[in-house]
């Protein structure tokens, strides 16, 4: 079974969680000093995050979500919406990579800086996931 209804699904259920991660006072990509972008498949939707900014209260990153005016990624990993959910509920490894089931393009070493985030980003994305679908 899909993870998401379909792109206005993941659309919406992903910016609304990237977005709304941006304004808390621990968020897990801020100030990272990376743009990253995910590309999806299945459904297609396609995410920017830029870190490069410096934190403010109340918009650590931001967030751009199937905009072609988003900045240039740093690193850009290319997969399937099911294994980003996997990833982001902590059900897949961040070995995605070296299995092919993830794709990156661009700085590989700012990615591995980029594992402890997604590491914290687990459980906030767990619990989001089963307040909002």
């Amino acid at each position: 079974m899909a993870v998401f209804r379909d792109s206005a699904h993941a659309r919406e259920v992903l910016e609304a969680f990237f977005k709304y991660e941006a304004t808390v006072d621990d968020p897990f990509f801020g100030g990272n000093g990376v743009v990253i972008a995910y590309t999806l498949k299945d459904p297609v939707i396609r995410i920017v995050l830029d870190t490069t900014r410096k934190p403010e209260p109340g918009h650590r990153y931001d967030v751009y979500v199937d905009d072609p005016n988003a900045p240039k990624p740093t690193v850009e990993l290319f997969m399937r919406a099911d294994t980003f959910d996997a990833l982001y509920r902590g059900e897949m490894s961040p070995s995605a990579l070296m299995t092919g089931r993830a794709k990156a393009e661009g700085d590989l070493a700012a990615s591995m800086r980029l594992l402890p985030a997604m590491a914290r980003a687990i459980p906030r994305y767990k619990k989001y996931r089963e307040e909002h679908g």
